[in-house]
């Protein structure tokens, strides 16, 4: 199947023209109130060209892959739509499986993403889309990463109404990542989960600890669950105990007390890092092989495997360990350096990975600035010094670690790691604007004590 037509490059920048006139008018709308949208073009502009830029390498380059498969299956299920609505709305709404495949024929053609629960939702999702893109994959491709785009934007408006000071340093570390706009911006997983993140956030943020439209909220942070969940399990397992301990650290602000908040904060802590190992576990059984005690099983016969010669070159080594707090914490450094520094510009065999390994440096070197200025000890007091960070951090550095500890593989590694990104860049940024807060206020402290002196 002939996945770029004629048809692709005809109806494409009609398709642009709508995204962007709509875009122009909600940007219009919304600008003088809220200063932020003068980024809400540019941040959907890079959307789609992180979009266009994953069908053109797909197409041209690989000649296949997760997003080109991902959209044929969605095209045999409009076929099926077509010629039997009722089958066809059957597998849109309730999903493929082993079951439905005598729906499918040789004129409709035949799915390939039946097997598994998390591939069929995304089938599910692009089959809608591909009947809005009129059955174009660059059409397709466009309606899906403006739609994920939204969630992006409501995380770059949950930094921006906490630290509305670090509107460009936000907008670097949502908008200008390039590996997150590549891997994110396409039909693949990574772009649905992306922006359920953003959502869940979001709408944690607005309804939970603000208590701002909470019914509303409170259904799409449950909506964007049931999605990071459908799709990628372990994603939520590292966001739900941060997103946990940034309620309860934002109900500890409130507190006015000194005394009380300080004597009260640990037993909240200790409650709620205890509440959610016991959700984690009791989610265990409905998360299967995605289970915490099964991600480590994986990830220890992963991490065997890639160490073969047959993955000599596109894998690395964090060293051997066992499924014990020991033997996991003995590799935990090594895990975190991985998930968020590797691939560097020398372990990179592709122009794809050269580019990963350029943006990585750019991390590295930001996290040495921070940690200096912090003299490396000090980057701890903030952990806790804002409720945002706080959870910014936890997700980013948690998320990391897990991927690092269970990917051995540089071309997954890239893009597994893309939900973190935005939040440690963040964090990062936030942290370096403290620091500079805390010297004005030392210094006009020293001004104001200067005739005193």
């Amino acid at each position: 199947m002939n996945t770029l037509t004629i048809l692709d490059f005809i109806i494409t920048p009609f398709y642009l023209g709508i995204i962007y006139f709509v875009s122009k008018m909600i940007q219009k709308r919304n600008i003088e109130k809220f200063p932020e949208y003068k980024f809400y073009i540019t941040g959907l502009t890079l959307k789609m060209i992180g979009g266009i830029g994953l069908c053109l390498v797909y197409t041209l380059y690989y000649t296949g892959g997760d997003t080109i498969q991902y959209f044929n299956d969605s095209l045999v299920v409009n076929n099926l739509l077509f010629t039997n609505p009722a089958k066809g709305l059957d597998v849109i709404i309730n999903g493929l499986t082993v079951e439905k495949l005598s729906y499918f024929n040789s004129e409709v053609g035949y799915p390939v993403y039946f097997r598994e629960a998390s591939t069929s939702f995304v089938v599910q999702i692009v089959s809608v889309c591909s009947i809005f893109g009129l059955r174009s994959y660059l059409a397709t491709t466009l309606i899906f990463s403006w739609v994920s785009f939204l969630g992006i934007w409501n995380l770059f408006k949950v930094y921006l109404l906490e630290f509305p000071k670090l509107s460009k340093h936000m907008a670097i570390a949502i908008f200008f990542i390039p590996s997150v706009l590549f891997w994110g911006s396409g039909i693949l997983k990574d772009t649905l989960t992306l922006s359920a993140v953003g959502y869940f956030t979001y709408s944690f943020y607005m309804g939970i600890i603000k208590n701002q439209r909470f019914l509303r909220n409170l259904i799409i942070v449950v909506l964007s669950s049931f999605v990071i969940i459908k799709v990628k399990p372990y994603i939520y397992i590292a966001l739900l105990p941060g997103a946990l301990i940034w309620y309860m650290n934002a109900m500890i602000e409130k507190i006015s007390g000194k005394f009380i908040k300080y004597t009260i904060a640990p037993i909240f802590l200790i409650v709620t890092i205890t509440f959610s190992f016991i959700l984690i576990n009791y989610m265990g059984a409905s998360l299967g092989k995605f289970s915490p005690d099964q991600l480590i099983e994986r990830a220890i016969i992963t991490q065997q495997d890639l160490k073969s010669d047959f993955y000599k070159g596109s894998s690395f080594d964090i060293g051997v360990f066992d499924n014990t707090i020991s033997g996991i914490l003995s590799v935990a450094p090594k895990a975190l350096f991985a998930g968020l520094f590797r691939p560097n510009i020398l372990e990179s065999n592709n122009i794809l990975m050269f580019f990963s390994g350029i943006e990585n440096l750019f991390f590295l070197l930001l996290t040495i600035k921070v940690l200096w200025k912090t003299k490396v000890i000090g980057i701890f007091r903030f952990f806790f010094k804002h409720h945002l960070l706080t959870f910014s951090l936890l997700f980013s550095i948690f998320f990391s670690f897990s991927v690092g500890l269970s990917t051995s593989n540089f071309g997954s590694l890239v893009r597994y790691k893309i939900p973190a990104i935005p939040f440690f860049i963040a964090s990062l940024y936030i942290i370096d604007f403290m620091l500079k807060e805390e010297k004005i206020k030392r210094d006009e402290l020293k001004i104001q004590l200067q005739p005193f002196l």
